[in-house]
This record gives structure tokens, C-alpha cells and sequence, in this order.
């Protein structure tokens, strides 16, 4: 018997007319998930090409294996499932690497905006948030995101990272600790740098 909720039946009809290839039904369903997927990898990734190539990935599959869905988990969770592969197979096949944006703090910099310096501290912070969230081990970031931005129900996220929700629950809690600690490390490490 499928677990669907309610609103899930759309997605599933669309999925339905995906395998028997109506493309307005593919451009329909990628307008309903693309960015949900996209910011999930972007979260991830980092990387603005990468999150489009997992996005347009994941997509591909839908298209091929629409007819495979068996309706045992909601779309959006049979969707992440197929991201999260995708995902985690470009990032075994990449390197670290961690950049700033020059461009960016140099446009805030030269802006005639009064708020300038105070949108560049905002930018600062959330870049601190990124810094520590790369941190994380890629199970707990990929729980981070999926729990707090995405908004998931933790039993959704344990089917997504195939794992009990006991898992996912403990994930969160090790994730937002090591999030604790890096901020206040780093807070501290600024604050050092200014005296």
C-alpha cells in the first residue's frame, strides 16, 4: 500500500505520465522540485555548477525510472534519495577546496548603500555558518540542511539517508554542537585578531 500524504497525489500522476514520456509532465515536475534539489546540492556542493549538474542528474533519472516508483515514500523523498546519490558520488570524485569571493566584498566595499558595511558583516557571518558547516561530516551537513532548511520531518530524512530516525536525530544533535563550537571558535579567533 503507497504512504502518500495528502498533495503527494499530483507528484505521483505526474510521475505516472513521466513513464509514459509526456515532457509537459518532466517540465512540470522539474518546476515543482528543481530548487528544493538545487539547494539541497548547493548546500552540499558549494559550488553554483555542481548543484545545477546533481539538479539536471537527478532529473535524468526521473526521466528514465519514473516507472519504478513503487509509492512505499512521498516523491519529494524518492526524489532526495536519487539527489543524494548523485550527490555523494561528486563528492567522492572532488577535491576540498575553499575560496572567498573577492568580487563580492569589493562590489559591497564601493557601494554608495549606507547599510554596505553592515550587509558585508551579515554576508560575514553567514559565510562563518558556511565555513563551520563544511566542517561537518557529510552525513550530519546533508541532516543540517535537510532538517532546518528544508524543513523535512526527521522520519523523512532517516528514509532519505537510509537510516533510523534515532540516527538522524543523533546526527543533529553532534551537528549543531560542532556548529556551537566552530562559531565560537572562530568568534573567539576574530575577537583575538581586533585586540
Amino acid at each position: 500500500m503507497a504512504l502518500m500524504a495528502d498533495g503527494d497525489d499530483a507528484a505521483v500522476a505526474l510521475l505516472g505520465r513521466i513513464a509514459a514520456r509526456d515532457q509537459a509532465a518532466m517540465a512540470e515536475f522539474y518546476r515543482l522540485f528543481a530548487r528544493q534539489v538545487y539547494a539541497f546540492a548547493l548546500r552540499q556542493l558549494g559550488q553554483h555548477s555542481e548543484a545545477e549538474d546533481v539538479v539536471v542528474d537527478s532529473m535524468y533519472e526521473v526521466w528514465n525510472s519514473a516507472g519504478s516508483f513503487e509509492g512505499r515514500s512521498l516523491v519529494r523523498t524518492w526524489l532526495f534519495s536519487i539527489a543524494r546519490f548523485r550527490l555523494l558520488d561528486r563528492m567522492r570524485r572532488r577535491t576540498p577546496q575553499e575560496s572567498v569571493d573577492i568580487d563580492q566584498v569589493a562590489d559591497v566595499l564601493s557601494s554608495d548603500d549606507e547599510g554596505g558595511f553592515a550587509a558585508l558583516a551579515q554576508q560575514q557571518r553567514a559565510d562563518q555558518v558556511a565555513r563551520c558547516m563544511e566542517k561537518l561530516s557529510p552525513e550530519h551537513r546533508e541532516c543540517v540542511h535537510l532538517v532546518f532548511y528544508m524543513e523535512m520531518p526527521l522520519a523523512e530524512v532517516a528514509e532519505i539517508q537510509q537510516c533510523p530516525e534515532n540516527t538522524v536525530k543523533t546526527r543533529l544533535f553532534h551537528a549543531k554542537r560542532n556548529l556551537k563550537r566552530c562559531l565560537e571558535r572562530r568568534l573567539k579567533e576574530d575577537n583575538d585578531g581586533r585586540g
